[in-house]
């Protein structure tokens, strides 16, 4: 199973528990429920001049990315300013909250898992009017920068892959930083660069951020830019290659989070079995 979008602002609205708890802000969901997702919610937030985001805290793990502006992140006991390029992580049941202090406005990418439930379902976010109970810690906040990308033919970064010819891949949240439920890191595909087909034991999310990828799902391929987003079920049988002449850049999101080994499935490895003899 696979689910293909495009992010688009003038859909975007404040979650319905978020109303009375915010200003400026909203919230355009691309993986939840609805689309046949079990594992993660994902969307893109916006946070306009002066808005803001009141202390609350979520019974599921939460990261970031920021896409674009300046932003205030209040993460435990500590705030954090943050710009484009910054990521991080929010363990479960740490108090944060957001407040844009600039003349600009903010976009974030939101992950969240265990996937958050269906508002007619059940509570899991909760805000605490400052009555926060203690945290544990303060956030854990990086940066990313062009010098970050592994150089070609260099190690891999994520556990589990062995590194591809003109892909690198960038991780910001995982095991190794902390996460208990989910991953969250930019991959590149240099032109030419491909993938061969896999599945994997976890679902995945993918937003272009720049150039364009040719993506294979459950047999259909789509032809993604910027903007657009995929996302595939366990077990969808799927691929990417880069058919352009500029690199192809996304920012792609796991949950549960992939085992230490083993996190790829891939078809090839598999075809000396095909042949069954009789």
């Amino acid at each position: 199973m696979h689910y293909v979008s495009r992010i688009d602002e003038s859909s975007a609205r404040a979650p319905a528990l978020y109303t009375e708890h915010t200003t400026g802000f909203r919230r355009s969901g691309y993986v939840h429920h609805n689309m046949g997702s079990v594992h993660m919610g994902v969307g893109v937030c916006y946070l306009a001049p002066g808005g803001t985001i009141e202390p609350h805290l979520h019974s599921f793990e939460e990261s970031f990315y920021i896409l674009e502006g300046n932003v205030a992140a209040r993460i435990g006991q500590k705030t954090h300013q943050l710009a484009a390029g910054n990521f991080g992580l929010i363990r479960t049941g740490v108090t944060h909250a957001w407040r844009n202090e600039s003349g600009r406005p903010v976009r974030w990418l939101e992950m969240q898992a265990p996937q958050p439930r269906p508002a007619e379902y059940g509570r899991d976010t909760f805000f605490v009017n400052g009555d926060a109970p203690p945290a544990e810690n303060d956030g854990l906040v990086g940066h990313f920068d062009e010098s970050q990308l592994p150089v070609p033919g260099g190690a891999s970064q994520m556990e589990g892959f062995n590194p591809t010819t003109g892909v690198a891949i960038k991780m910001f949240v995982d095991r190794s930083f902390g996460a208990i439920h989910q991953s969250l890191f930019l991959i590149q595909y240099m032109p030419g660069a491909k993938i061969d087909t896999h599945d994997h034991t976890f679902e995945e999310s993918y937003l272009i951020v720049h150039g364009r990828v040719r993506a294979t799902a459950d047999g259909k391929t789509y032809d993604l830019g910027p903007g657009d987003v995929i996302w595939t079920s366990v077990g969808c049988i799927h691929s990417f290659a880069n058919l352009g002449n500029e690199p192809v850049r996304w920012i792609e999101t796991q949950a549960p989070l992939p085992p230490a080994k083993e996190v790829f499935r891939f078809e090839r490895d598999w075809l000396q079995f095909d042949k069954v003899s009789v």
